[in-house]
């Protein structure tokens, strides 16, 4: 999981997130997907953010819903390994990026 001296900043993501997706810059949104990837190439969900950016560049709905949610499960599974080593508050943080992911899954039109 990212190194929370990194320059991605988890409650910016959660703000994008919680905004009207449908209506968002998509260069802001490439952006943070960027900025993600950079931090978590040695994870599992570097393919999905990969996937995630080209889906959106794309314009694939039927693949942006997919992989928001494989991405948002991907996500809030991380969290409960970051509870295990004690790091409650950013694993909060973390399962709320996924949960909100799933979400935006479900609202994708």
């Amino acid at each position: 999981m990212p190194d929370t001296t990194q320059t991605t900043d988890f409650d910016t993501t959660i703000h994008f997130l919680q905004q009207d997706l449908a209506s968002a810059d998509l260069a802001l949104a490439i952006n943070y997907i960027e900025q993600w990837e950079n931090q978590l190439q040695e994870t599992d969900i570097f393919q999905n953010l990969m996937e995630l950016k080209q889906s959106i560049l794309d314009g694939n709905l039927t693949e942006l819903e997919k992989i928001l949610r494989r991405l948002g499960e991907s996500t809030t599974a991380t969290a409960n390994d970051i509870r295990k080593d004690n790091s409650e508050t950013i694993a909060a943080k973390v399962e709320q990026i996924g949960q909100l992911l799933i979400e935006a899954s479900r609202h994708v039109k």
